[in-house]
């Protein structure tokens, strides 16, 4: 059911009441609504379009004027909505303990020609979505700069094993629009840990759609799927998460680089992620104090 601007707005001025979430970066709190069972299974992930999503969630989640355009990165150009916009609605189940999400992107010169080996993220309509679980934070992704003398098996165990970089891209030649930046990705961006779809159209500019779920993971062992340990999602938790959107004009090189916080690094520290809070159906998982409750319903009577 479309949840009301009173309800979102309660919502958002919830977060500035409830202690105990220990920020990551910025002061900002983002809410993922609860998708209940019976609308998680009519989300069509092959239709072309977020109706659905309007539906069941309300405006956006974030958009790109929410995201900071990197000036370091590839041609460093700046916002402009004529060149690329896009708006982005997040979500959670917490029957399967799984984040979902969905951008609808718009692009003036859209460069993809991904053939399905993984590197999602060196073309347009990508989203690259990293989530840490249990809100922990720490180190988590690894390779032989930062992890010197281990060997590839031990590289495997322990990158993305406490957090993870998930991908998803709205084109794609083998069916798989969820891409996993770590060993395992057979069977953590597969069901019943992940699935996704997508679409674009038009002309300059191209729509894309990108729909997905992903399994945030505590403890991902990527040799043995049983004794991983997912995330346990609960109304009213705290999540780490960040979000990074690439635009190309030209295949190969950055024309703008946006990220949901701004900081470096990310792929390594999750400490640098920012705040998702979990709410639960109906609003569970707030408390809200009576008086600005009061206060919030006035300005609308």
């Amino acid at each position: 059911m479309r949840k009301s601007l009173l309800a979102v707005l309660m919502l958002t001025l919830t977060l500035g009441l409830v202690s105990g979430a220990n920020a990551h970066i910025g002061s900002e709190v983002y809410l993922f609504f609860e998708i209940a069972d019976e609308d998680a299974a009519e989300i069509d992930f092959d239709d072309g379009t977020l109706d659905d999503w309007a539906d069941l969630v309300g405006d956006p989640s974030v958009e790109a004027t929410d995201f900071f355009a990197d000036p370091g990165v590839g041609d460093g150009a700046p916002y402009d909505p004529a060149d690329m916009d896009y708006r982005i609605w997040f979500g959670w189940n917490s029957t399967s303990s799984t984040i979902w999400g969905a951008m609808e992107r718009t692009d003036d010169v859209y460069v993809n020609e991904y053939d399905g080996d993984g590197a999602m993220w060196r073309w347009d309509s990508a989203i690259e979505l990293m989530l840490d679980g249990d809100h922990s934070g720490g180190e988590y992704g690894f390779n032989a700069t930062n992890c010197e003398g281990c060997t590839e098996e031990e590289l495997f165990l322990v990158n993305n094993r406490q957090a993870q970089q998930f991908l998803g891209i709205a084109e794609t030649p083998d069916g798989r629009y969820v891409g996993y930046l770590g060993a395992g990705s057979e069977w953590v961006n597969a069901l019943p840990y992940a699935d996704g779809g997508g679409a674009s159209f038009g002309d300059s500019p191209v729509t894309s759609i990108m729909e997905m779920f992903v399994t945030p993971f505590d403890n991902l062992i990527y040799n043995d799927p049983a004794a991983s340990e997912a995330s346990q999602l609960n109304s009213g938790g705290i999540i780490g998460f960040q979000i990074s959107i690439p635009d190309y004009d030209v295949a190969g090189t950055y024309h703008a680089f946006h990220t949901l916080t701004g900081q470096t690094a990310t792929w390594r520290f999750a400490e640098r992620f920012a705040d998702g809070r979990l709410i639960g159906l109906g609003g569970a998982g707030t408390a809200v104090e009576e008086s600005s409750w009061g206060r919030l319903k006035a300005t609308f009577e």
